[in-house]
This record gives structure tokens, sequence and C-alpha cells, in this order.
């Protein structure tokens, strides 16, 4: 959506679910998917005497997130009660952190210009999206509303799950670069290894905040906050609502309430929620359970050294060192096991070429997991680690497609074939399906006169200029010849043969 006389500020709050195997503050489970109250305790449940313990683990995520994002770390940083009274938070407060973050002033990219598919990973097009903090908190529970009768279930599993909040300054100007600041933290989050990313199952929720505001004008408008988004293309459906909707009432010469919306996907609106909240509406208090949290300068440059690989670093690297088109490089790193994947197969691969046309074997490579790999994994729902051909065998087929000793058709065959036979080599699926492309000249070279022989009429027929009958020929010779020929080596001959018979046609004229 385009703005002629107005500029949409956004700001996001998102919560980031941690993959841990316990809670924040207690040893209950904190898995996804269990049945409603079977993963609570006394602790998460708020009961009177129980005491809270903080979950290491969840310190080193919120440590690798931060120094991934150039934030500040903080040496102190402390825990506060937020308060407020909702069925689904059974102590009163959420223990969060207000004042004392454990990260705080980095910053994440979005870089709307890669969306063509033959943009550079180098390319200046970017915004640079400030975060004002990251904090760690605990989740609240889950209201269940009935779709009919008015009940309302309470299931408080979620109680205690650990989460990670990430403020981002003001510095979104479209929906579009919203849900692109998303699509790169969930991708980051997933590298990192700290948190599935799942907007579906709740594992990365969105709050905005939007104001628009004449161009121009540096003020910022009143600003609304926007709920229940829990999909990327919601979050640019919810934000291009609202914009409209504020730059509609501006235009009508009609004030902005501050207020809480909810976002209606099936109606495609926003309705009001309750008046926006303030931090001192919370009335945030240190909580007098758990100690300051420490970190020495030790700790943050040992979680910088060992960081992974950052998508947009090994996007860049793809392009520049492997020498792979743009295109292949962004889709083939959007997840970094899938990265993992190509590099190793590529490292296969070079042991057995050693040498050659480097680029043209990792095109080849990169070729196939964009093509098979992916069609698989998607038509199957699975995980690259659950395919059933690793990077070694898929190397293998790559090898035998490169040498030409089996043809493209050939090669898919083959790699169907390996998904149900992790314990068969490429090589010996292809021998055994008589898919080894025969590349002697001497043996396909008689079943080509044969052919020519007893097509006498369509041999006059190409000859006299219709040349599509080419592949009438490559088809007759690929049946009758017992194996499967090297298509091309097929078609040299057969055109050796024809030029052979029309010059002969000619030297009798």
């Amino acid at each position: 959506m385009a703005y002629e006389r107005y500029e949409p500020v956004i700001g996001l709050e998102v919560h980031v679910q941690l993959q841990t195997n316990t809670k924040i503050f207690s040893p209950d489970a904190a898995a996804f998917g269990a049945a409603p109250n079977t993963q609570v305790d006394p602790i998460s449940l708020g009961h009177p005497g129980t005491l809270p313990v903080l979950n290491e683990t969840v310190v080193k995520h919120a440590l690798r997130l931060g120094v991934a994002t150039h934030c500040s770390i903080a040496d102190r940083s402390a825990f506060a009660r937020k308060h407020y009274f909702y069925p689904d938070l059974p102590k009163g407060y959420q223990i969060s952190q207000y004042d004392t973050p454990i990260c705080y002033d980095g910053y994440l990219e979005v870089f709307p210009g890669e969306e063509e598919e033959d943009a550079s990973p180098s390319a200046p097009d970017s915004r640079r999206v400030g975060l004002t903090r990251i904090h760690m908190e605990e989740d609240a529970g889950k209201s269940v509303h009935a779709s009919a009768g008015g009940t309302t279930r309470l299931d408080y599993n979620r109680c205690g799950v650990p989460l990670l909040e990430m403020v981002t300054e003001p510095d979104l100007r479209s929906p579009r670069e919203a849900s692109l600041f998303l699509q790169r933290l969930r991708q980051l989050v997933r590298y990192l290894g700290i948190s599935d990313g799942n907007m579906e199952e709740g594992s990365l929720r969105c709050d905005a905040n939007v104001s628009v505001r004449p161009q121009g004008r540096e003020a910022f408008g009143t600003r609304t906050e926007l709920k229940n988004m829990n999909s990327m293309r919601h979050v640019e459906q919810a934000l291009d609502y609202e914009i409209a909707r504020q730059i509609a009432a501006e235009e009508r010469g009609e004030s902005i309430t501050q207020q809480t919306l909810l976002w209606d996907a099936d109606a495609g609106t926003t309705r009001p929620m309750r008046s926006k909240e303030e931090a001192h509406d919370y009335r945030y208090l240190p909580d007098p359970d758990l100690v300051e949290v420490r970190i020495e300068d030790a700790t943050v440059d040992e979680v910088r050294a060992n960081l992974p690989e950052l998508p947009r670093a090994r996007r860049r690297r793809f392009v520049e060192e492997v020498g792979l088109p743009a295109y292949d490089a962004s889709v083939l790193t959007e997840e970094r096991a899938v990265a993992d994947y190509f590099e190793e197969a590529l490292r296969h691969l070079y042991k057995r070429t050693k040498g050659g046309d480097t680029d043209a074997q990792a095109k080849a490579v990169s070729n196939f997991i964009m093509t098979e790999v992916m069609r698989v994994l998607n038509e199957r729902d699975l995980s690259v680690s659950e395919l059933g051909v690793g990077p070694e065998r898929l190397a293998q087929l790559v090898f035998l497609r490169l040498q030409d000793k089996v043809s493209s058709n050939g090669a898919q065959e083959v790699f169907e074939a390996m998904l149900d036979a992790p314990d068969k080599s490429a090589g010996r699926i292809a021998d055994e399906r008589d898919l080894i492309q025969v590349t002697d000249r001497g043996a396909i070279a008689p079943v080509v006169e044969d052919v020519l022989n007893d097509n006498p009429d369509k041999v006059n027929t190409y000859l006299g200029g219709k040349d599509g009958l080419l592949g009438f020929f490559i088809g007759q010779v690929m049946q009758r010849f017992d194996g499967s020929p090297n298509p091309e080596l097929v078609r040299s001959l057969l055109r050796e043969k024809l030029d052979a018979r029309r010059d002969t046609a000619n030297v009798d004229e």
C-alpha cells in the first residue's frame, strides 16, 4: 500500500517462546501440545510458600539472541512483578523484567530489496530497526473460549513457559517491513537454536504499535496496539487495515483513541479490546524471591565465540566463495539445517570430483536440493534430518549425474528409490534399475542404424526438411536399446548418420 500524504510509524513487541525442557522458574515440563493442565506444578500455579528458581538455559538463550542482535549486555539485571488481574494468570502477577533488562540498545536489519530473485546479499537497501530491549519473562496461561454458550475454560500448561520479549524502536515504516522483520527474527532464533519460531503454535507472538503522521512531521501521532496476529500474513493485513483506518480518521478531522485492538482475521477488521495501558498501570515491583542476574564479560565473550555463522553472512559466503547465484543462496540459507545439509553434500562431492568446475558442482547440488529434496520435505512434512537420504548419499547421486552416468529423469528415479532404501548407494540403485547410461558409441551405433533402416519413409521426410522427426528417431533408439543409452550421444549419432545420408543423396543427384 502506498501512503502519499501520511507516514506510518510502527514498533513491535515480539514474544519468543524458548526451547527448554523445563519452565523458567520451575522443573515442570514446557513442551507444546500436552493435554490441558497436565504440565502444571505449585510454582507455576502460584501456590503460597513456593519459591521460583531461575532456569540457567533461559539466561544463555537470552545472551545468544542479545549478542546476535548487537545488543549491550547488562552486567546486572533483575526481575520484577508485573501486576494485572486476569483468569489465566493465577499468581495475580507475571514475573518479568522492567527497568533492568538483560539486553538493550541493539538492532536488526531488514532488506526489502532482497525480495527480488537476483538481489545481491550485499545490497545497501536496508532499514536498521533499533531494539530497545530484550528481557526474560514467564508466559501466562491460555483462556479457551467456547464458540457457543459463553463458556471459557483455562489451560495453565503455558504458565511459566520461558519467553524473551523483544521491544523495537518505532523504526518500521510499512506493514511489509514489519513482516520482513518478523521473518528475519524467526530465521535468526531458529539458527541460534533457541526457539522453533512457530507462529501458529504461539512460539513467536507479535503485538504492533502503530500510528500515522503527515509526511515530513517529526512528532508521532497517537498510537494503537494490535493484538491477535498469529501469522506473517495477518501482521501485514492488520497493519494495512489499521493504517488505512487511522488515515481516514485524520482526513475527517477525528482524533485517534489510544487503545488496544484485536485483529479479527475472519472479518478482516480490528475491534477495540481495552484502553492502552502504560507501564505505571502494571505497578511493577522488584521480585523479592529472585536474586540479581550477574553476567561477566568472559561469559559474553564465550557466547559470542560460539555463535553459529548467521544467515546473512552465510548467504553472502555462498555467493562470493561457493559460487552460487543469489537466489539459490537465499533459499538454501533460509533454514540452518538445509544450509548445513548443502555444505556437507558439497564437501562429499568435492572429494569425488577432486577439482574441476566447483561453481558448476555447487549449482548441481543446489538444484537437486531446491527441487527434489525440498519437494519431498514439503510433501511428507519432514525436516531434512528425517529425509532418509544423507548428504553423502546425495553427493553420490549428483556425482553420477555430473558424469552423465544417469539421465535427469534417471536421477529423479534413483532419488525416489533412495528414500526407501537407506542402506543402498545411488550407484547400486542405478545398476539394479538399469539406469546407468551407456556411453559406448560402438554399442549404440548399430541400434541407430537399424532404426533408420526400418523407417525409410520417415528418413526421407526428415531429409526433406522436417527436422522435428529427430525426436521420433531418438525415442525409437531408446526403446530398442537394451539398457539406458546417453540421450545426447544418441542425438549426436543420429545427426551424424542422417547428415551422411543427406550427403549421399546429394551426390547421387
